[in-house]
């Protein structure tokens, strides 16, 4: 089940959400990133972008159902909406029209730019038309989620990496104990820490 929060009452249920805001003085991008306790960066074997879409699913809903995380929270590091113009208004790839059924069908409109809290039973195909935006649309691509706890942040890249920060000591052991028994493989990036 998806349910929808808004924008700012997810911010301040879930303030270490990582944020992002152009600042007209400075010209420049502030970011608000909370304070990590390690960084991995890890991918997974697959011969095509179907098989990969498959498998990060798989992977994604095995992992937090071993850690025993039930929900997760996802939500965009600027404003703008889930469904971008562009988006919307492709019609050329069945895969993101699909993803934006998918989103249509549970409420989530072209103006939504809050929260989606997804429950585990529905996680393997939310990440399926998840993963699909974010590789097709480069406006969609900054888009992190988190347990209810705030113990972890997660990111998916459009070419499929994932990456995982855990906030605290306790996250990150039984994150290690448990990344181990999936397919993930470290993506050995410079300045993250080893699986």
């Amino acid at each position: 089940m998806l349910t929808k929060i808004k924008r700012q009452d997810c911010l301040n249920k879930f303030p270490k959400f990582p944020q992002r805001e152009y600042d007209k003085l400075k010209d420049e991008e502030v970011f608000s990133y909370p304070k990590i306790h390690s960084l991995y960066w890890l991918k997974l074997q697959s011969k095509s972008s179907r098989g990969l879409t498959k498998i990060l699913a798989t992977e994604l809903t095995v992992l937090f159902q071993t850690l025993n995380i039930d929900k997760l929270v996802f939500l965009g590091d600027t404003k703008y909406p889930w469904i971008s113009k562009l988006s919307a208004e492709r019609v050329d790839y069945r895969p993101l029209t699909n993803a934006l059924t998918y989103l249509t069908e549970n409420k989530i409109g072209r103006r939504f730019n809050g929260a989606i809290e997804v429950d585990i039973s529905e996680l393997f195909v939310f990440i399926q038309h998840f993963y699909i935006m974010t590789r097709c649309d480069a406006s969609f691509a900054y888009f992190h989620f988190m347990d209810k706890g705030q113990n972890l942040i997660g990111y998916i890249h459009y070419s499929g990496e994932l990456r995982i920060d855990t906030l605290n000591k306790k996250i990150d052991k039984l994150f290690l104990d448990t990344i181990r028994t999936t397919k993930f493989q470290d993506e050995l990036r410079e300045g993250s820490n080893r699986i």
